[in-house]
């Protein structure tokens, strides 16, 4: 199916959204978005697939996810989310609330109690993840992390591509409802490239364990060039 009249006819999400004080409302729409095997329809994401928001607290972008138990890396948090069926203190979501989702399609209106931000007061750069191979109804991440080599991707933009639409940068004040810049291929009737869609993240080792990785490759090296060669 194309969507190519889709770009961004997203007011009937921004328009029934109330967001309070203490609060700002999230418009997410985005597709298509694929998984991490290619940009073939096949592999558009499923509409249970995990996605979380994350926040870049230090400014500094956005660190890679590494294995240490956690799902965001440096001083990147998790934001809590809520809408119509997920409660205040969720941290994961899947594509839609539709009945009917359609693959690769992310439409979502989600509310951000401002309150997890405790005193802070400057804006906060925000992104997407998504992990094509985890379900968000399964997923605990309270309790789980991802692991070595789990594929993800990104979407974040300090600047909108697309008309009229909201940078992915929360200010603090609240009170705010936010059309967020959508990623969006040709085939969904935007100028982004079926390639920038896909999980082209992974996870990779903790510093700790690339540095005892190159200690004993070095170790190795030493041994090789003090072993003596037979002539």
């Amino acid at each position: 199916m194309s969507r190519k009249y889709l770009l961004f006819p997203i007011c009937f999400l921004a328009c029934s959204s109330i967001s309070s004080a203490a609060s700002v409302s999230l418009n997410l729409t985005s597709g298509y978005l694929f998984g991490a095997l290619g940009t073939a329809e096949e592999h558009r994401l499923p509409a249970g697939t995990l996605f979380v928001l994350v926040a870049d607290l230090d400014g500094n972008g956005f660190d890679p996810i590494v294995t240490n138990g956690s799902w965001v890396g440096g001083a990147d948090a998790l934001i809590e989310v809520s809408d119509s069926e997920y409660s205040s203190g969720t941290f994961g979501f899947d594509l839609t609330a539709s009945e009917f989702p359609e693959n690769g399609f992310l439409s979502r209106t989600l509310s951000i109690d401002l309150d997890q931000f405790g005193s802070r007061v400057a804006p906060v750069p925000i992104a997407l993840r998504w992990f094509p191979t985890l379900t968000a109804a399964t997923t605990d991440l309270l309790t789980t992390a991802p692991e070595l080599g789990t594929s993800y991707g990104e979407l974040s933009r300090a600047t909108p591509v697309y008309p009229s639409m909201d940078a992915w940068i929360i200010d603090l004040s609240g009170g705010a409802i936010l059309d967020l810049d959508p990623l969006a291929t040709p085939d969904f009737g935007g100028i982004d490239s079926p390639e920038s869609a896909m999980a082209s993240f992974s996870v990779i080792p903790e510093p700790s364990s690339i540095l005892v990785a190159l200690s004993g490759l070095a170790l190795l090296t030493l041994r090789r060039k003090m072993t003596p060669r037979e002539h």
